[in-house]
């Protein structure tokens, strides 16, 4: 080989040389704001590290961590909507890894609850599950979302997915759901599908007790009496313990219906399924009292008083 060929060779190795010394120099310097911002961050110092942010993201359009925790800073110093547009502008980006977009979608979703955009963070959350289906805590990020925005049925199916995962049940939640649920349809005058969510309830809680007394006020509302007297009267059976929480519906209803003189059964069977229960035996005493029975009433009384000495009642 002649000497011109080393020569050249050796005049390209130190350009190969420079230009690396060149990019590691630009790399310190960009990355150095960068870095004092994260300390300042750390030690509390919001906006020592804002302004090393802004320094940092105009040296190196690339450090998308910088501009993740430029948004933040952003949103704590009480501008949601910059940090969203912030954050969104990097959302569009080609080159994101998953890491980063996972850490963009949280910086929004915390975004938009600040904004009180609950249905936009629950946009995002939607995204960050799929991003991540096994993280449970993503999960269940976007269950409280659900409940937040009132998505009741949402909610449902995601406390169920999240249950799986879990492998757990709560059965009794689920339930409240669907009340929830069926509460919304009557508001907007849907009494059929809010029966429905009612029934739906109390087959995944049997004891779920608003889910009754909410199915038998809907038949009320549509002049249902019988069914309605039918469903609080299942209640008192499945429920006998929190019976009293019907009585009133029911002796209304039997009113009304000109067969007050059924209560009296009623209440006996109470005491026959829950021998200790109070308000059973107070209302049987005041119906022989008001029957004129003065008798049947003493000896309810003297019974209860022999029960519980020390109620007031």
């Amino acid at each position: 080989m002649t000497t011109a060929y080393y020569i050249i060779t050796a005049f390209i190795l130190i350009l190969v040389f420079i230009s690396i010394l060149v990019l590691i120099r630009k790399k310190r310097k960009s990355s150095a704001p960068y870095t004092e911002a994260l300390h300042c961050f750390i030690e509390g110092d919001r906006d020592s590290a804002l302004e090393l942010l802004k320094k940092a993201v105009k040296e190196d359009t690339e450090n998308v961590m910088a501009y993740i925790l430029l948004g933040n800073i952003i949103r704590e110093k009480g501008n949601p909507q910059k940090a969203i547009k912030i954050h969104r502008n990097l959302l569009v980006r080609s080159n994101l890894t998953k890491s980063q977009t996972q850490e963009i979608l949280i910086a929004l979703i915390r975004d938009y609850k600040n904004a009180g955009l609950i249905s936009q963070a629950v946009e995002m959350a939607e995204k960050l599950v799929k991003q991540d289906r096994k993280n449970t805590q993503y999960q269940e990020l976007l269950l409280t979302l659900y409940e937040e925005n009132k998505s009741w049925d949402k909610a449902y199916f995601q406390r169920q997915s999240l249950n799986k995962w879990k492998k757990q049940k709560d059965s009794n939640i689920l339930a409240l759901y669907k009340i929830e649920a069926g509460l919304d349809a009557i508001k907007k005058g849907l009494e059929k599908e809010g029966r429905i969510r009612f029934r739906e309830a109390i087959k995944l809680n049997k004891k779920c007790i608003p889910a009754y007394l909410y199915w038998g006020d809907s038949l009320q509302r549509e002049n249902r009496y019988s069914e309605a007297l039918e469903v609080y009267i299942n209640f008192t059976k499945k429920n006998p313990q929190k019976a009293h929480l019907a009585f009133d519906r029911i002796k209304d209803l039997l009113f009304d219906m000109g067969r007050y003189g059924e209560i009296e059964l009623i209440y006996k069977d109470v005491i026959t399924r829950d021998p200790e229960n109070f308000e059973a035996h107070l209302n049987l005493a005041d119906l022989h009292m008001k029957q004129g029975d003065i008798e049947r009433a003493e000896k309810e009384c003297r019974d209860l008083y022999n029960k519980y000495p020390g109620n007031k009642k």
